[in-house]
């Protein structure tokens, strides 16, 4: 996110008229501004505050570091929670000492580098849980614009009954088994996890509705121009409750990061941060202490009616007789299968090849994903949605 800021500030120092003036914008760009980005949830587990600095445009002088700050968390009853620096600039609570509690108030201190910062006090607002999580198979826009695609939409329905949670925001966590198309005895591994996280920013307010119920709030599009839907695949959503000042930060985080690009479109230092510079007010912050609860839910899609492309087409291929086959003189170029050209005939001995490739991510699909099954891959208890080509109603 802080890359994709920095270059949206880059481009519009840059800016060009292309048919009058060139016009250059007076930017002060030479001083670094320290990066303050920390989360406090109601798990039990280790939060996280991490210290970098921004890229200015003309950097005078070397960064500053990272390292050696005192970093904590205070509550409104007067505890304080020391953070443990676990290297670059990545600072970790300690699960068994500090777990943070629904309905108080959190601040956010670090003090280095000659200034002390401090975070307003952030309340944890309860979420609550998240009453479905499904995907539906749909034609969408969302991969290629302008053209509909087919995929499944994955959409999460929540109520609080209670009206006190009325923003919220989401992000997720996808893995996906894949498989080589091979299965030859010397194939090294033919079947492997991928995973990755959610970029987009997915936020929501339900502030002026008379009841905080959302539904069918999308989370993402999933389609089979990628090799998530080859095989089995699995989402896990998280649900997040904020304050209203983490709302419009977020707000204005995404109008920047994904609606940018014009002259007068907000600049990302001028985004407030709830986290300043109590010795010297002029000094600029970036980021934002998070304070929130976290409700979350995973949902497994399996036997999907789609059509594939074939992903491994950039497999370069190339055809050798068996009785040629020489391990010393073909080393490093590895065996897929077996292939006959000709149908089954009374010629004996038939005429059998290997097909090979140079590429080990051919043979091997640990080059592009692990060989490590997740833990929750096979338990029951998961909710799972079939999508099949012969029974669509299938549950």
């Amino acid at each position: 996110m802080m890359k994709r800021i920095t270059w949206i500030l880059f481009t519009i120092a840059t800016l060009t008229a292309s048919c009058v003036t060139q016009f250059v914008p007076e930017i002060d760009g030479e001083e670094y501004a320290i990066v303050i980005e920390g989360a406090v949830t109601d798990r039990n587990e280790a939060h996280e505050v991490r210290i970098s600095w921004s890229q200015p445009l003309n950097p005078t002088g070397p960064q500053p570091s990272i390292s050696n700050y005192n970093v904590s968390v205070a509550d409104d009853a007067g505890n304080e929670f020391p953070f443990i620096h676990a290297g670059g600039g990545l600072y970790l609570s300690d699960s068994l000492q500090f777990q943070s509690v629904t309905g108080r108030k959190y601040r956010l201190l670090v003090e280095g580098n000659g200034h002390i910062f401090e975070s307003d006090f952030m309340e944890l607002i309860p979420v609550p849980g998240i009453d479905s999580l499904d995907a539906e198979y749909e034609f969408n826009e969302y991969y290629y614009p302008g053209q509909l695609t087919p995929g499944y939409q994955v959409k999460v329905n929540t109520y609080d009954p209670t009206g006190e949670c009325r923003f919220f925001r989401w992000d997720f966590t996808e893995t996906w088994e894949f498989r080589l198309p091979w299965n030859y005895p010397t194939i090294i591994n033919r079947i492997c996890w991928k995973s990755a996280n959610s970029t987009d920013i997915n936020i929501k307010s339900t502030s002026v509705l008379a009841e905080s119920r959302i539904t069918g709030q999308p989370v993402t599009f999933i389609t089979g121009e990628t090799d998530r839907l080859t095989a089995k695949y699995s989402i896990m959503v998280r649900q997040y409750s904020l304050n209203e000042e983490e709302f419009i930060y977020w707000e204005n985080i995404r109008k920047v990061a994904f609606d940018a690009g014009g002259l007068y479109d907000v600049v990302p230092s001028s985004i407030p941060s709830n986290i300043s510079c109590i010795d010297d007010p002029a000094v600029k912050v970036l980021g934002f202490f998070s304070v929130s609860g976290v409700a979350e839910e995973r949902l497994f899609l399996e036997n999907f009616h789609l059509r594939f492309p074939y992903f491994y087409a950039s497999c370069p291929f190339d055809t050798i007789l068996v009785s040629q086959w020489d391990p010393i003189i073909h080393k490093d170029i590895y065996i897929l299968t077996e292939w006959t050209p000709d149908p089954p005939t009374n010629r004996v001995p038939p005429l059998i090849y290997y097909v090979l490739s140079k590429k080990r991510e051919c043979a091997d699909c640990s080059m592009n994903g692990s060989t490590k099954m997740p833990d929750y891959w096979n338990q029951p208890g998961y909710k799972k949605v079939y999508h099949t080509l012969f029974d669509d109603s299938e549950k």
